[in-house]
């Protein structure tokens, strides 16, 4: 073999071996750019998830523990909150008893329909604390929503429970927020519809208010709420623990009124 032909193909061969190491090379590149665009995306998602909660957490919080004290004191004994501001009261303290009771339980639903819009497109399962903070807002509206306590009092299923809580939701600038208590007073007053949605709820407040009687589902959504908030709050930093105490479980006593409509109430709270 001439020199020139020896030297043409040992150029080919170390062209071709260079060829070879440039695509390996450049695979390897395309592949760890891609891992990187992936470890980005899930960080970015991470981020995303992080900046939804803690957005929407310490409102969330505050509006679970106002409604679970409301309950609380409305529940705990016949002498409790519309025992003493709405049969008893005045008629300003009873007007203020049924409205702002009924804002309370608004609130709550508007700000878990914030977080719910948040979060529809981000992927919360990957996370224990959200996973376990979806798992406890489930379970309050199951409480609210259940078959389990006979009767109708203080049921609202979870479709009302993301319109009540639609409907209390407001933007400003992109930035969703629940409407305060003035503005949910006038829209009771000037809005038929909006209204309308929260009839039911005004009702069982009224009859509790009328005839005070142990609310088995009010009393089981008290105790899913204090597990939310002691999970959101598990150091007590923003609420004490004293007050956020959990109602005794304990067989419910059927009002008058439901008498009427129903004669077997042997099973009210199973």
């Amino acid at each position: 073999m001439s020199t020139d032909l020896l030297v043409a193909a040992v150029t080919g061969a170390v062209a071709l071996v260079s060829v070879a190491i440039s695509a390996r090379a450049s695979r390897r590149q395309t592949l760890l750019a891609a891992e990187l665009e992936r470890q980005a995306a899930a960080l970015s998602r991470d981020a995303a998830r992080q900046d939804v909660m803690s957005r929407v957490r310490d409102p969330l919080l505050w509006a679970a523990f106002e409604l679970q004290s409301r309950v609380y004191n409305i529940t705990r004994s016949q002498f409790g909150f519309l025992t003493l501001y709405y049969k008893e009261g005045t008629p300003r303290e009873r007007e203020y008893a049924l409205r702002n009771t009924l804002y309370v339980f608004a609130q709550y639903f508007g700000w878990v329909e914030i977080l719910r819009q948040r979060i529809q497109f981000l992927n919360l399962g990957e996370q224990e604390y959200n996973r376990k903070v979806m798992e406890l807002l489930h379970e309050v509206s199951g409480q609210f929503s259940s078959d389990t306590n006979r009767g109708t009092g203080f049921r609202i299923f979870r479709g009302e429970q993301r319109a009540l809580g639609e409907l209390v939701t407001s933007s400003d600038r992109g930035e969703q927020n629940c409407i305060g208590y003035v503005d949910f007073c006038h829209r009771l007053d000037a809005d038929r519809d909006f209204a309308a949605w929260f009839t039911s709820l005004e009702e069982s407040i009224r009859h509790l208010g009328d005839e005070y009687y142990r609310e088995s589902r009010l009393i089981s959504v008290q105790r899913a709420l204090v597990q939310l908030i002691n999970f959101l709050d598990p150091d007590g930093e923003r609420f004490p623990q004293h007050g956020t105490r959990a109602l005794p479980e304990q067989r419910a006593e059927a009002p008058r009124w439901l008498n009427s409509h129903q004669t077997d109430l042997s099973d009210l709270d199973r």
